[in-house]
């Protein structure tokens, strides 16, 4: 797909549809938002600030209404709405995603209104160097609509599911590949660096690296907010004046606020009634939910490399120096 035949392309999907985008906003940040001018869509080496998440998983959400014994389901209202230039290292998250909320209905109600259009661009905050370049075999292990290979003078076009081959045909654009998705995980396994960074802390720990950690930290939660693949939400029960009646919300949630782990029942005094009291504590959890028990779960690594966490921390916590600071305690124990 040349260069001209791309912008029509853009123009296409623009005509009914709710098409999301990197676009750098008035403060010269790279975000995503609505595109409205297709000359604003960012497609490029950088990473937007946000993840996609935002439009996968509100971060508030009504799940269901009730009335004296009787419960209505409420899933979200949401029209089409098209993912356009998501990275190599998104993709990934949204892979990873898509394998946590699989039966979830809420998140799998906005997914099947999705489509999500990536491109090769390998972005430059790529700690772990999984795609250092841009290799079609391993497209079979990412979930996608349609792809972008970027050429010299345009893209050559990859479907990745039945509605991406269904808004090319619609486009009559015929001139494209189709791959077919094989699972989440390569023929190799995970990548060796996260094996190690797994070992070292399930294995190999050492607490001062943590206690370090602990007394940076601010407990603010950015982290998670900036993360595309903290997934963890609260649920909140409302009553309504009427007797009898109410609703169930869920909303993001981090492990860095003090209620997140609160035992409920008779207990002491706060705070042990917490699962976890100090701050080293919480960012040790945060980390062994990414490098240990997510990849455990899933078979997929909860970490991307893309370094939004580290962008974001008021307290210049570098994820990728505290995963050398685990590999080197792991060598110096082993």
């Amino acid at each position: 797909m040349n260069k001209t035949k791309f912008r029509q392309f853009v123009e296409f999907l623009l005509k009914n549809n709710l098409v999301i985008v990197p676009q750098y906003n008035v403060e010269g940040y790279l975000h995503l938002a609505e595109l409205k001018n297709p000359k604003d869509l960012y497609l490029g080496t950088e990473l937007p600030l946000d993840s996609w998440k935002w439009y996968l998983i509100p971060p508030f959400q009504k799940m269901f209404d009730y009335k004296n014994d009787q419960f209505k389901e409420i899933l979200p209202k949401v029209g089409k709405q098209i993912f356009l230039g998501v990275s190599i290292l998104d993709l990934q998250a949204l892979t990873l995603l898509n394998q946590v909320f699989e039966q979830d209905p809420y998140y799998q109600e906005i997914k099947k209104k999705t489509i999500v259009i990536g491109t090769s661009h390998v972005p430059k905050e790529n700690f772990y160097k999984y795609f250092a370049k841009f290799e079609e075999d391993k497209l079979e292990h990412l979930q996608f609509d349609i792809f972008l290979a970027v050429q010299k003078n345009g893209y050559k076009i990859y479907s990745g599911s039945e509605d991406g081959q269904r808004l090319l045909d619609k486009f009559k654009y015929k001139n494209y590949q189709h791959i077919e998705y094989a699972g989440p995980i390569r023929e190799e396994g995970l990548d060796q660096q996260m094996v190690s960074v797994m070992d070292g802390m399930q294995n190999f720990h050492e607490q001062k690296i943590w206690d370090d950690l602990g007394k940076r930290c601010m407990q603010c939660g950015k982290c998670t907010i900036a993360c595309p693949v903290c997934f963890c939400f609260r649920m909140y029960d409302q009553s309504n004046l009427e007797k009898d009646s109410g609703y169930r919300s869920r909303c993001w949630d981090t492990c860095f606020y003090n209620e997140f782990t609160q035992v409920a029942g008779p207990a002491p005094a706060a705070p042990k009634h917490r699962l976890m009291n100090t701050t080293s504590q919480k960012i040790y959890f945060w980390y062994e939910h990414h490098f240990v028990r997510t990849p455990a779960s899933f078979s997929l690594p909860g970490c991307v490399g893309c370094g939004r966490c580290t962008r974001t921390c008021p307290a210049d916590i570098d994820i990728f120096q505290t995963q050398r600071d685990i590999l080197k305690a792991r060598q110096r124990k082993k």
